[in-house]
């Protein structure tokens, strides 16, 4: 990691604590000019992470770090209806895979009627979804618990992951990007989702409007590595383009 990148995580994590920065500060800090540190800012900004005030920058909270009951509400229209695409897409008798993002947990209620269906997931919000529901076969995956993602993580989370195939992997993704594909915040929704992938036959990116052009810090996946999207959003044609000649299937809700 370079020293620009050491010093954007380290800015990442005092926005995270702090919700703002003040340029002045980050300068005394880490010793750099103020120029760099408004690069750092723009570039924080491009990501959707930060959002450029007077004097410094502060959290954007449209994205990932928001508290998880607060992400549900973002877009919920939107994202009910990608949810209900997702769920028509699995058939009685499949084996899927669900991530713990908010747009793929949307499918939920649509597949109470599903006969012989077997969820896996490393997310809670699963198991609590079919608590009071006949519930298909869930399994949440173990592993180090993140509360503000109410899901699991890490080495043993994959391991376990490792230990199943699907017929259907719904992902969700933190931003897509038309140059860099599809990406995330963190290293550890990252990693999942590409297991997710490759222990599936198929795989589909749920992804609301306000996702595409944005930039992730992290490259998860390209755009020819999944085998449909699901959106509520019109594709610009610099994606649509790319999907299409991957042959990758786009699902408008």
């Amino acid at each position: 990691m370079s020293f620009t990148e050491h010093r954007l995580e380290l800015i990442r994590d005092l926005l995270r604590q702090q919700q703002r920065v003040h340029v002045k500060d980050l300068v005394d800090q880490f010793n750099v000019s103020q120029e760099s540190i408004r690069r750092d800012l723009r570039e924080l900004e491009t990501q959707g992470f930060a959002r450029r005030v007077y004097g410094g920058a502060v959290l954007d909270r449209q994205e990932s770090d928001q508290p998880f009951a607060e992400r549900l509400r973002v877009g919920a229209r939107e994202k009910a209806r990608i949810g209900e695409a997702a769920a028509a897409l699995v058939k009685d008798g499949m084996k899927i895979f669900v991530d713990e993002g908010t747009t793929a947990l949307a499918c939920l209620k649509h597949l109470e009627i599903r006969k012989d269906l077997t969820i896996v997931s490393n997310s809670l919000a699963v198991a609590a979804h079919f608590y009071y529901s006949s519930p298909p076969s869930v399994r949440v995956l173990g592993g180090r618990l993140r509360p503000d993602y109410q899901a699991t993580f890490g080495p043993e989370t994959v391991a376990a992951m490792k230990e199943h195939f699907f017929d259907l992997a719904i992902i969700a993704i933190s931003a897509v990007h038309a140059e860099r594909g599809f990406m995330d915040y963190g290293e550890d929704e990252a990693i999942i989702r590409r297991v997710a992938r490759a222990q599936a036959k198929r795989s589909v990116i749920v992804a609301d409007g306000s996702k595409f052009g944005r930039l992730g810090s992290i490259h998860t996946f390209g755009l020819h590595d999944v085998d449909g999207v699901i959106t509520g959003c019109t594709l610009t044609k610099d994606f649509s383009e790319q999907f299409l000649k991957s042959n990758v299937e786009i699902i408008y809700v």
